[in-house]
């Protein structure tokens, strides 16, 4: 009786905090996520600062925070010039693609249908004629769609460059003051905190400080693992720059919802469709391969760090994926590891405390 009232308030209690949660990342995080990346910057230009310079003086902490801000700048810099040129050498090739590739395919696929058309009967012939004239009824329903949609969204990004400027002005300036007032603002707000949630909070930093390096270091292990499938498997299949594709593709498979599948698949189908039959399916076969040794090995490898069972972790990555966006696929399964070991904890010492 006493163990199901436990489990009983452990399980309530999870749901409230879970609850609370949810409702300070759908409400709350919007609003003060400027202060919070600023925090961040703060915190680790402190780091960079004292490790760095072994100076903590508030020059050295300004011109680290200043270093921090133009490391970051060049790298994002530096990925929007290399994103931008290959999108614009993609474009430049696509009239040339489109004319030695695509469209004699599509003139044999044409053929093909023609003559295939020719050897039914006609009631058939009506049925298939109907069928192709709703599919491309339903592409051009499609290609609407899509154009409105991109057309609400450049509206919607234009409408909304102010209180991005704001948002921006306001991580900057946040962050020279939390990098100049780091200890102050630090003690004061753990003046605010009473006994039990002085202690939540110490569990809380002792729990992340030894359990998220370990998941980052998971991730890393996993995007390492799907890079040397990735390298192998094209260097097999003989594409051309396998090593920088390989890294790209691995780069993506650790985000969520992309995944190497946002590039094999397409690309896999594409070739089919241009009649490169073999590369077609070997990327298929590649991207099925990879898929199986990911589901396979990345609730393991996870779970584990985590202390929680695999299936247990592969279910908390989807649920916090669902409620929290990308942020809920990381952050769940470390918010559920964290009360799952916590409530072991207090269990155990209830048990030590009994006998």
């Amino acid at each position: 009786m006493e163990d199901k009232k436990r489990f009983i308030i452990n399980t309530t209690y999870f749901v409230l905090v879970i609850g609370l949660i949810y409702l300070a990342y759908k409400y709350l995080l919007p609003t003060l996520l400027p202060f919070i990346i600023g925090f961040l910057i703060a915190f680790v230009s402190l780091r960079i600062c004292r490790k760095l310079f072994k100076n903590d003086s508030k020059i050295m902490r300004i011109i680290s925070t200043v270093l921090l801000y133009v490391l970051i700048i060049g790298v994002v810099a530096l990925l929007a010039i290399i994103g931008f040129n290959k999108i614009l050498d993609l474009v430049a090739s696509i009239p040339s693609e489109y004319k030695t590739v695509v469209e004699p395919a599509l003139n044999d696929l044409e053929a093909t249908l023609v003559n295939l058309n020719n050897k039914l009967p006609i009631n058939i012939k009506t049925d298939i004629n109907d069928i192709i004239s709703d599919f491309l009824d339903s592409i051009k329903t499609i290609v609407n769609t899509l154009s409105s949609s991109i057309v609400s969204l450049g509206t919607s990004l234009i409408s909304n460059t102010s209180s991005i400027i704001v948002s921006v002005i306001l991580t900057l300036v946040s962050s020279f003051f939390f990098v100049l007032d780091y200890e102050t603002i630090f003690e004061y707000l753990v003046s605010l905190m009473n006994d039990d949630f002085k202690k939540t909070y110490y569990e809380v930093k002792y729990y992340v400080q030894n359990t998220v390096l370990l998941v980052l270091g998971s991730y890393a292990l996993i995007m390492s693992i799907t890079f040397v499938e990735l390298f192998i498997g094209l260097t097999i299949i003989k594409i051309e720059n396998s090593g920088v594709l390989a890294l790209v593709i691995a780069f993506l498979d650790i985000l969520p919802v992309l995944g190497v599948g946002t590039v094999l698949i397409p690309w896999g189908l594409f070739s089919l469709a241009t009649g490169d039959i073999r590369i077609g399916i070997s990327i298929l076969v590649l991207y099925l391969i990879i898929t199986l040794i990911r589901n396979v090995i990345e609730p393991k490898i996870v779970g584990g760090n985590l202390g929680l069972h695999p299936l247990v972790t592969l279910s908390s990555m989807l649920v916090g994926l669902k409620i929290f966006g990308a942020l809920g696929m990381f952050g769940f399964p470390l918010t559920i590891s964290f009360f799952v070991k916590r409530a072991n904890k207090n269990n155990s010492n209830i048990e030590n405390g009994v006998k």
